[in-house]
């Protein structure tokens, strides 16, 4: 027997047709979504949005008004610096221009100066280019409004706020909220395979309710686990139990979406489930701002778990800020793709025979 003959066998088996499958597939659909996805972001920075804020007046408001044409941004008047702090937090700006009282009289003597609030938990891209807009605003307004006095009358006060000092702490964000679909996924694909296995001896909903208890427990007892672990090592802005209960959502939303697949495609769900993985990386705005994307892509996160994990934890672990409308989205998830693979198994006409205990045949009547 050469080597030939077992290559042969091997294609003869349907897990060889499937690895040559992912080897091929996966790397491709990162290369045409994410290329497609990032394409032309830079040139899409009107899609950015920054607050302004007037203490100081008629004056102020004029300046405003010129912040707000120069900048290449989406540009939102706030009554208040707290309003505004809280849209920041929020995630609807990215950067809060604060105008102080006596601005312009300050200005005139060449003492004039903007504040400007950058939030540390938005996106890596968006927070360096606010820091770099600061210095070039308050230039600009320098220039063109207080040109009589000097080049410098107006200077900027960067304030980088919800920022933290420690490196490993950054990173929770993807840790919680995208490696647990990794996790998750990579647990189905081992129970849709004893499923499988299990088929020869139970009945359909009997290995489906087992599989539910199993993927319950994990709910529960995984993220108490994990959380309590993180903890250990970070002190984040909100606490343990909203950590946890977070976390619970985040693995119901990641274990349905993934028992999904696998209840409509079978032993592909893991491909399928693995075609998933560039679109949150993508969407999930850590790296990138979702409005930055190409329009086909911006509100696809929004009906994936691992992105609105991750951007829910941006905003527990960085500010505490309010998380409903991604909690709202998870249990979403969780509903609908539960009660898709509910209705898929109950219309599944292959219902296994389990085997018989004690191997006798059955009594004639």
């Amino acid at each position: 027997m050469n080597v030939f003959t077992v290559v042969k066998d091997f294609f003869k088996i349907m897990q060889t047709k499937i690895g040559l499958v992912f080897a091929f597939i996966v790397p491709l659909l990162f290369t045409i979504i994410w290329m497609t996805g990032y394409d032309g972001a830079t040139g899409r920075l009107d899609q950015l949005r920054i607050g302004i804020v007037n203490a100081d007046g008629s004056q102020g408001q004029a300046i405003a008004e010129g912040i707000g044409q120069s900048v290449p941004y989406k540009s939102v008047n706030y009554a208040s610096l707290e309003e505004a702090r809280q849209e920041m937090n929020d995630g609807q700006v990215s950067m809060v221009i604060s105008i102080p009282e006596n601005f312009t009289a300050d200005a005139k003597s060449g003492e004039g100066k903007l504040t400007y609030y950058i939030n540390q938990a938005a996106s890596e891209i968006a927070t360096s280019i606010m820091e770099k807009s600061a210095e070039q605003i308050s230039a600009s307004v320098g220039t063109n409004v207080f040109k009589d006095v000097h080049q410098d009358a107006v200077t900027a006060d960067v304030v980088k706020t919800n920022g933290i000092s420690n490196f490993a702490v950054s990173m929770l964000p993807m840790i919680l909220g995208f490696i647990t679909y990794i996790g998750v996924m990579t647990m189905n694909i081992q129970l849709n395979l004893v499923s499988m296995m299990l088929k020869r001896k139970y009945g359909k909903w009997q290995i489906f309710w087992a599989r539910q208890v199993i993927l319950l427990g994990v709910a529960l007892a995984a993220p108490l686990v994990v959380t309590g672990v993180a903890m250990l090592f970070a002190d984040p802005a909100s606490s343990f139990w909203a950590m946890w209960g977070y976390h619970i959502l985040v693995y119901l939303a990641c274990i349905c979406l993934t028992q999904m697949t696998f209840a409509l495609f079978g032993g592909l769900g893991a491909l399928v489930n693995v075609a998933l993985i560039p679109f949150q990386l993508m969407t999930a705005g850590n790296i990138l701002p979702a409005a930055m994307l190409t329009p086909f892509y911006r509100h696809i996160g929004d009906f994936l778990p691992a992105s609105n994990g991750v951007r829910g934890y941006l905003r527990l672990i960085y500010s505490g800020a309010d998380v409903s409308v991604y909690v709202l989205h998870l249990l979403l998830i969780a509903v609908v793709t539960w009660g898709i693979t509910f209705l898929r198994t109950a219309l599944d006409k292959q219902q296994a025979q389990p085997v018989a205990s004690q191997g006798k045949p059955a009594s004639a009547h």
